[in-house]
């Protein structure tokens, strides 16, 4: 737990926060179905508070006493211990996690944000005219 902790710590100084597009290309890479929406997921998951524009933190750390959630798709240790905790912050083996823990992309309802609808204000908004197309 303190070797957690302190790897986080230590990390967390040097991070390179993510914008919502290089998500996007992550998720993409990745193979999730719509980037788009893990993307948003992500965001509403792990963003920087107060961050203008928006960014996430791929060294976020849930609330200790839920779980240990971590990384990008914030994903909770208790209920997936298949996943290496260190790992989790690299945001290509977080990707990797989220698309196995949401079935490769097509349950969402693991995560509070997608529950609660938090993840829709990520979503990009349709250009002019393409909702009448």
């Amino acid at each position: 737990m303190l070797a957690l902790l302190l790897l986080w710590w230590t990390q967390r100084r040097n991070r390179a926060l993510m914008k919502y597009e290089q998500i996007v290309a992550l998720a993409r890479q990745t193979g999730f179905p719509d980037p788009f929406l893990a993307a948003a997921v992500a965001m509403a998951e792990s963003r920087v508070v107060r961050s203008n524009p928006p960014v996430a933190d791929p060294f976020a750390h849930g609330d200790i006493t839920l779980g240990h959630s971590l990384g990008l798709w914030q994903i909770n240790l208790r209920a997936h211990p298949e996943f290496a905790a260190f790992a989790l912050y690299d945001p290509e083996y977080n990707a990797r996690a989220a698309f196995k823990v949401s079935a490769g992309g097509s349950n969402w309802k693991p995560w509070t944000t997608f529950r609660e609808g938090t993840y829709r204000q990520y979503l990009p908004k349709p250009v002019s005219g393409e909702a009448n197309a």
